[in-house]
């Protein structure tokens, strides 16, 4: 097992259910893969399909997402040191990314990808759970930010419209 891998790992939200148990720990350990990304290289490309989920462990990337009208803007910048993880919905399904991440400095990131994964939850089923568990309460929180800044928006759109006439 990879020392560095396990020490990142733990610190990583998905996981934490497992803290006290480092066999199964070790096992998630075992299942990701070291990648390095130089400065400006894509992670993910918005729109490409994607299976993989990305810890990040060295580095800076930005997230990146495309305007109706094809102009990128950046949604955040993301560091090593805030325990940091994308890519997770890729472990659920093999959809198209949401956003395109780059690494802003040299990177090295921890990959896991979705038929590993789920050789994982087959084997080990209540882990698959936990996990998979946390990936959906991190959706749900998005997915309530998303409808208060929606709700928001409509709102000053009709106090706008309203203002015209």
């Amino acid at each position: 097992m990879d020392k560095e891998v396990f020490e990142r790992i733990k610190k990583i939200d998905l996981f934490t259910d497992f803290l006290k148990d480092e066999e199964r720990l070790a096992i998630v350990c075992s299942r990701f893969k070291t990648e390095k990304f130089k400065k400006g290289q894509e992670i993910i490309k918005e729109g490409e399909l994607g299976d993989k989920l990305y810890i990040l462990n060295k580095g800076t990337v930005r997230i990146l997402k495309n305007t109706v009208s094809d102009e990128k803007y950046t949604v955040t910048l993301l560091m090593s040191d805030a325990n940091i993880f994308f890519g997770e919905m890729a472990l659920i399904d093999s959809d198209r990314r949401s956003a395109t991440v780059v690494a802003e400095s040299n990177c090295e990131v921890y990959s896991l990808d979705r038929k590993s994964f789920m050789k994982l939850c087959e084997k080990d089923p209540l882990m698959g759970y936990k996990i998979t568990l946390h990936i959906a309460k991190r959706l749900a929180l998005s997915l309530r930010k998303m409808n208060t800044d929606v709700i928001t928006l409509f709102e000053a759109l009709v106090n706008e419209v309203k203002g015209e006439f």
